[in-house]
């Protein structure tokens, strides 16, 4: 993965991912599990994103990356005046939207469906059921057919306007 918006976001949820599964004590066992992922970043690059994600050095016995609670702590309620941060997560990581009955079916980048899927769980803009997420694929289940291609339509034009020059 290259320095794109697109490639950094999933970049940095697949790192968020291994943080969460993973003891790394270091940038360096960290470059290595992603090289092992087939994901190149240089130090440099893994700094910049460590410090983006909120990750900070436990002190719990072993020093490790965990990502901070202050950090962590916005992922887990809903937060109104969101659809800003929506449209950019979307733009960047949506590549492919379609309805199938009342689900939406979303795909991204590999490692980066959990991180939108959060966005849109967090966001009031949609009235979803619920959302399950994979490492690439996001299913949303709408109360009609009708919500689900209304949202896949509003995501779709969503990233069309944001990655208009």
């Amino acid at each position: 993965m290259n320095g794109s918006p697109r490639t950094a976001t999933a970049r940095r949820a697949r790192i968020a991912a291994l943080l969460a599964t993973h003891e790394i004590a270091s940038q360096e066992e960290l470059g290595h599990l992603l090289a092992d992922e087939g994901v190149h970043v240089t130090q440099a690059t893994l700094s910049r994103d460590l410090v983006a994600l909120g990750a900070v050095k436990a002190r719990d016995g072993r020093q490790h990356y965990v990502i901070d609670a202050a950090a962590e702590a916005d992922t887990s309620i809903p937060v109104a005046g969101q659809e800003a941060a929506v449209a950019r997560v979307v733009s960047e990581l949506l590549v492919r939207a379609e309805a199938a009955g009342q689900i939406a079916v979303l795909h991204t980048p590999p490692g980066a469906a959990q991180f939108l899927a959060g966005h849109l769980d967090r966001s009031l803009t949609f009235d979803t059921v619920g959302t399950v997420a994979g490492d690439d694929t996001i299913i949303i289940v709408m109360r009609t057919e009708r919500d689900a291609q209304e949202l896949c339509q509003a995501l779709l034009r969503m990233a069309d306007q944001r990655r208009a020059p």
